[in-house]
């Protein structure tokens, strides 16, 4: 062992642990950590730890660089890691360090020798030894890449970052659906019923639906979903590659996209959400929509996204048969018997649009003559002075101040552990909700008094006489979104042969029951 610095004139030293390749568990980099920290404490050594993930091919590591700008300000004596190939396996990278550690006489200490870079044999040992680790460190890549090629083609999930919906089952290495498998199913429904991506975010939001990272869905992330094959159980490995010649500005190589012959694609490998005729459906949507200028991708139907099947509970979706008229599709669902492999299919059946409209309009109509029943009411019995805002302003004020106490109380009960984390989530999350309540009432009285909203409620309700009569004159579009702002969804069944009567339930917002 070199005496350049005695074991006992070393006083202070940092720590540094890094875990990089897939193999080291936490259980590994514990036990490595307790190992340095019991060197230390065995040598009377102050210590501090620096911990990081990072490749050691990535000299830029955050936790390094904030060593070694200490190691820069004479904070330590020297540093100790389990091996040298803990600081880096590139030369040109462990070079780069050993000159600092050089210059600023920090020796490195392992679990089998200390390192003295300023004597000619421990630069000549440190240097050989770097360029068998990174020989080492190439062989390694080499055999996980073979490694994981071969998990692919056995149809193992190999591709990184888990996707949304699904899990990764450590004992079959595969994907199996989990709790969030519901939502991406009614991303595909939807999109197949003609919503567009954009309003599945948008009700996704009015229903206060996040993402498991608790973000709220947009466009992006849904295209995302809607366009990853993974979703009918598919694996596809390697579409990235690293380019050996285009790097980035930061110095970092280029990922480019590999043509499909060199992917490894493998079907069925593991239990899909969505069947691959719908996946293939929502494909030749989105192509089509691509293709077309935004103009011509808007709905041609003023009940997209609302029939739903009464059996199943799958949104329908429209179709024009060879150019004739248009037609409420049979429901798709499929019911699995016990084997996985056989099904039936929904015995929902489809309906010319014009026989549905007919039915829809003959109860919506109903609908239509109680809210202008309502309207009438309300005005005649409506006083000069019945509410006066100011004091539904101040009692809303109040509230809101009780609401914010209440939410103190929580984060308070959390600290004090009290409340689980997910406990003091959820009552944090329905009293944020109260709040938000309590605000757009507030916002409601500063903008509009009771008798514009009675003004703008009776403008609605005319528009919605005109489309009962056929006179209005708001684009299919428009329909859709006044529909879709009254309807939850109209429950639709219609079992038989070609004689059977259509029956629909209209579940209005607001109402748990269709309002007769």
């Amino acid at each position: 062992m070199n005496n350049a610095m005695p074991m006992g004139k070393i006083k202070k030293v940092a720590i540094y642990s890094r875990k990089s390749r897939p193999d080291e568990t936490e259980d590994t980099i514990k036990r490595q950590l307790a190992f340095l920290v019991d060197k230390c404490v065995e040598n009377n050594w102050e210590f501090e730890v620096f911990q990081e993930v990072g490749s050691s091919q990535d000299i830029n590591r955050p936790e390094l660089n904030k060593m070694l700008e200490k190691v820069q300000s004479f904070h330590y004596d020297a540093i100790v890691i389990t091996d040298q190939d803990r600081l880096s396996r590139t030369t040109a990278g462990f070079s780069q360090i050993k000159e600092i550690l050089t210059n600023y006489g920090v020796q490195v200490v392992t679990s089998s020798k200390i390192y003295d870079y300023t004597t000619q044999e421990d630069d000549l040992m440190s240097d050989m030894q770097s360029i068998v680790a990174k020989q080492e460190y190439l062989n390694i890549k080499k055999r996980l890449v073979r490694g994981k090629r071969q998990s692919a083609k056995e149809g193992n999930w190999v591709g990184g970052k888990t996707p949304v919906g699904y899990e990764y089952d450590h004992k079959t290495k595969k994907l199996k659906p989990d709790e969030n498998a519901p939502i991406i199913k009614r991303i595909y429904d939807l999109y197949l019923s003609g919503v567009t991506s954009t309003d599945i975010a948008r009700q996704f939001e009015l229903e206060g639906i996040l993402t498991p990272t608790g973000s709220k869905w947009n466009k992006a992330r849904i295209s995302v979903i809607l366009a990853n094959p993974v979703y009918k159980g598919t694996v596809i490995y390697g579409k990235t590659k690293i380019s050996k010649t285009s790097r980035k500005p930061s110095g970092a190589p280029r990922q480019l996209k590999t043509d499909e012959n060199e992917q490894i694609i493998i079907e069925n490998a593991h239990e899909p959400i969505v069947s691959v005729e719908d996946w293939e459906a929502v494909k030749d949507i989105r192509e089509g929509r691509l293709s077309k200028p935004p103009s011509a991708r808007i709905g041609k139907v003023i009940f997209t996204g609302l029939i739903k099947c009464s059996l199943c509970g799958r949104t329908h979706s429209f179709q024009r048969r060879r150019g004739k008229e248009l037609r409420v599709t049979s429901c798709q669902t499929r019911h699995y018997a016990d084997d996985g492999e056989t099904y039936t299919t929904c015995k929902n059946k489809g309906v010319r649009l014009d026989l549905f409209e007919t039915v829809f309009f003959a109860k919506f109509s109903q609908y239509v003559n109680k809210l202008e029943q309502y309207l009438e009411d309300v005005k005649s019995n409506m006083k000069a002075e019945e509410s006066n805002p100011a004091d539904e302003k101040a009692v809303l004020t109040a509230t809101i101040k009780r609401i914010d106490a209440g939410i103190k109380r929580v984060q308070q009960g959390f600290v004090m552990e009290i409340f689980t984390e997910e406990e003091a989530q959820a009552q944090i999350k329905q009293l944020k909700a109260q709040r938000k309540q309590a605000e757009a009432q507030i916002k409601r009285l500063n903008s509009k008094s009771r008798e514009e909203q009675l003004d703008e409620l009776q403008a609605v309700l005319e528009r919605l006489k005109g489309i009962l009569t056929g006179t209005s004159d708001l684009d299919t579009k428009d329909i859709n979104t006044l529909l879709t702002s009254l309807i939850d969804h109209i429950e639709y069944k219609r079992v038989g042969d070609h004689k059977a009567e259509i029956e629909i339930k209209i579940h209005y917002k607001g109402q748990s029951e269709e309002q007769e």
